[in-house]
């Protein structure tokens, strides 16, 4: 093989690797921008949402995040602790700067760890930045055991007339 023949293969192959890492580059990008570009239209949250025991039945003292439909609405559901025990649900996004928050069971609060935002149990601001409290969420329970969750009053009381 000739010098000038062996140059050629080289720059044939650097080429050839560097067009195949652009290109598997560029695939792992457009993979995930395509999912993001279909989210687009924006899907009103339903009017109310029904969950099942297991999904809402905390024990005294311990909260989660639920998710409202498919919109990605998040409700805080939290148990107060002993002796209420009364459970309690809120928008969970913080007024701040619409970040998660979560229920802090060793401080007895709910917590925005965005920007160490905290709210009483009633959903006011107590520390931090946040200046508004947290949206109510409406609730109630059927007959059958099923809680049945609201954005709005007004669809709380829907669910009740629509009820099977």
């Amino acid at each position: 093989m000739k010098i000038h023949e062996s140059y050629l293969a080289r720059r044939r192959f650097l080429g050839t690797m560097l067009g195949g890492g652009a290109a598997a580059l560029g695939a792992g990008m457009a993979a995930p921008l395509a999912s993001y570009v279909g989210n687009f239209r924006e899907e009103p949250p339903p009017d109310f949402v029904e969950l099942s025991p297991e999904e809402y039945d905390l024990p005294p003292g311990k909260g989660k995040l639920v998710k409202y439909g498919r919109g990605g609405v998040l409700v805080l559901l939290f148990r107060t602790p002993e002796p209420q025990a009364e459970l309690r649900a809120f928008v969970g996004i913080c007024t701040h700067l619409a970040c998660k928050v979560g229920y802090k069971e060793d401080e007895n609060c709910i917590f925005c760890g965005c920007h160490n935002g905290y709210f009483d149990l009633d959903g006011r601001p107590t520390a931090g930045p946040p200046q508004r409290p947290l949206d109510p969420v409406y609730f109630a329970k059927r007959d059958d055991g099923k809680l049945i969750l609201a954005l709005k009053e007004e669809n709380l009381e829907k669910a009740f007339e629509q009820e099977p």
